[in-house]
């Protein structure tokens, strides 16, 4: 027996040592193919980054202008974009974090609407961040160069002398562009920076915007096409046999708003780490009524997945030579049409998809990750479709046909607005039909029965035109002209009984640009415009009339008792 277990001792400890042997090789197969797995992991993840990145920041046509541009090896290197796992960590969630961008020239009178609006957006504790991209600044020095040559006879302004009135009303903003915060010689309240701040997105403190400085693209001559040398004029003729010709020529200044949004979506990527915000996208005539939110059991807005307000607009573009637009910009990733020619997406895209899809406007809600391919497809198509369509909402169309152009099939959503290319809010019940009713007469005879001048008119925002039981957009959109007559309301058919009628109105681009200014000459509140005339009620409800005055007029009158008070506590 013990020659046995002698024997047979060595055999145990071969066998146990074999079986070793197989269990390292087996872990070591094992972590060899993870590293293989994760290896091409992390190449599908290069090549997602590498097609959003190489979507590279527009320079201004015909080159010149500031700003610095960034290939995919900068951004790439710069070690700001996770990958797509980190990135869509909250991708799931149930609501997005809002962030607020706002389009504008750098003038006067865009100036006191964004003003206007991030005021408006504190009185109703709208939480968020918020970025104004400012484009076409002068250069420092030059600003007589600028007097009265902006919209509605506005100045275009400097950088500094925008700032100037914005760290005014704000003292906390930040600024994308090193050169001009250090540049502006002043103490340390406008940050040095062109990282946000990381609770500027509490809405229980003050607002913090961020500005964000790009070239002027409004330039459409720089673009080329048959029109660039300004000897043709552009025209359109629509589905009524009607020849249109577009008042802008070559300065088409809303050409800054997709290459705007370009230009910061490559300087986001590399300045900030989030990749989980809805990007909201609004016009500078925007108004917060409430805190925007999508409706109940609205899903949210994820990469791939964006959301907008549903508009009329519907598939007029469809009339346009959609295969000219497509020649002068190709997709990047085209589809054969019927002929076997590489065509873009959008040549044949049906009117039903449209209006399902795409018959869209602000206020657009975009995915951060989605910016950057989006804005430049969207940048991209703006130039051949002016030509096309020289009018007033080329860029519009242009956004549907990038958004087809994408696969990016839009959530539409009413009732996100009104004021503006939409209907009036509509009242449910007895209840709501009054509260319209009674908030609309406080606000006109508050006006009516006093002289001009000499109205008392409360400056707390433009909520407060509303009795509480009046269901609210969360915007009002006040791109038209709004009135309403006094004594009000006025007998059917809109006659006065007992004397002259008073008509008082609101028009944008009759608003002093320098409204916000608190100097002596300018301390009165602001007040509706008055006309003897007769003025047109617009969307035909005079009760949203009135109070779309009283909305605008309040807000600006918020705006400036805020602006001010700020300066008298410095």
């Amino acid at each position: 027996m013990p020659d046995i277990k002698g024997t047979s001792s060595p055999k145990k400890k071969i066998r146990i040592g074999v079986r070793h042997i197989l269990i390292a090789v087996l872990l070591l197969a094992l972590a060899i193919l993870s590293l293989s797995m994760t290896h091409l992991m992390q190449e599908d993840v290069v090549v997602v980054v590498n097609e959003r990145a190489s979507m590279e920041v527009p320079p201004p046509p015909g080159g010149g202008g500031g700003g610095s541009h960034h290939n995919v090896e900068e951004i790439n290197a710069s070690g700001k974009i996770a990958s797509m796992e980190q990135a869509s960590t909250s991708n799931s969630a149930a609501t997005n974090s809002f962030h607020f961008i706002v389009s504008s020239d750098c003038t006067s009178y865009q100036r006191w609407e964004v003003l206007t609006q991030l005021h408006s957006a504190s009185a109703v504790h709208q939480c968020g961040r918020f970025t104004w991209i400012v484009s076409g600044c002068l250069e420092e020095g030059s600003e007589h160069t600028g007097k009265g040559k902006g919209g509605a006879n506005s100045d275009i302004l400097t950088p500094t002398l925008l700032l100037e009135e914005v760290e005014r009303h704000f003292p906390h903003l930040t600024i994308s562009d090193h050169k001009i915060a250090n540049g502006m010689g002043r103490n340390a309240s406008v940050a040095r920076s062109g990282h946000y701040n990381d609770n500027d997105d509490d809405c229980s403190i003050i607002l913090h915007p961020h500005v964000h400085f790009t070239p002027d693209y409004s330039n459409m001559s720089a673009f080329g096409g048959p029109f660039a040398d300004g000897k043709r004029r552009r025209s359109f003729l629509n589905r009524k046999g009607k020849r249109m010709y577009g008042s802008y020529g070559n300065t088409y200044k809303f050409s800054n708003k997709p290459n705007g949004l370009h230009h910061w979506g490559v300087a986001f990527f590399e300045q900030d780490d989030r990749r989980d915000e809805a990007i909201v996208l609004i016009d500078p005539d925007f108004l917060f009524l409430k805190k925007f939110e999508f409706p109940e059991n609205t899903p949210p807005v994820l990469p791939g997945k964006p959301a907008a307000a549903k508009y009329g607009l519907g598939g007029q573009f469809l009339d346009f030579n959609l295969t000219h637009i497509c020649n002068m910009a190709p997709a990047i990733q085209p589809i054969n049409d019927s002929l076997g020619s590489k065509a873009c997406p959008f040549v044949n895209v049906t009117n039903n998809e449209v209006n399902n899809f795409y018959s869209a406007g602000p206020p657009y809600v975009i995915h951060v990750q989605d910016v950057i391919p989006f804005s430049k497809r969207w940048s991209e198509l703006v130039p051949p479709t002016y030509d096309e369509y020289p009018l007033l909402y080329a860029e519009m169309f242009a956004y549907s046909m990038a958004a087809a152009d994408l696969n990016l099939k839009h959530r539409l959503i009413r009732g996100l607005f009104t004021g503006c290319m939409t209907q009036w809010p509509h009242t449910d019940g007895k209840g709501e039909m009054e509260a319209l009713k009674t908030s609309a007469k406080i606000y006109a005879n508050s006006i009516g029965n006093t002289p001009e001048g000499t109205a008392a008119d409360n400056s707390e925002g433009a909520s407060s035109c509303f009795l509480p039981s009046l269901t609210l957009p969360p915007f009002l959109h006040y791109c038209s002209r709004y009135s309403f007559v006094t004594p009000y309301p006025p007998e059917i058919g809109g006659s006065i009984r007992g004397g002259k009628a008073n008509y008082h109105f609101f028009a944008k681009r009759r608003v002093d640009h320098d409204i916000l200014k608190c100097s002596s000459h300018n301390s009165d509140r602001f007040e509706p415009f008055r006309s003897e005339k007769v003025e047109k009620i617009e969307g035909g409800q005079k009760d949203w009339n009135v109070l779309a005055v009283c909305a605008v007029v309040r807000a600006i009158n918020f705006a400036k008792k805020k602006g001010c008070e700020t300066q008298m506590y410095k």
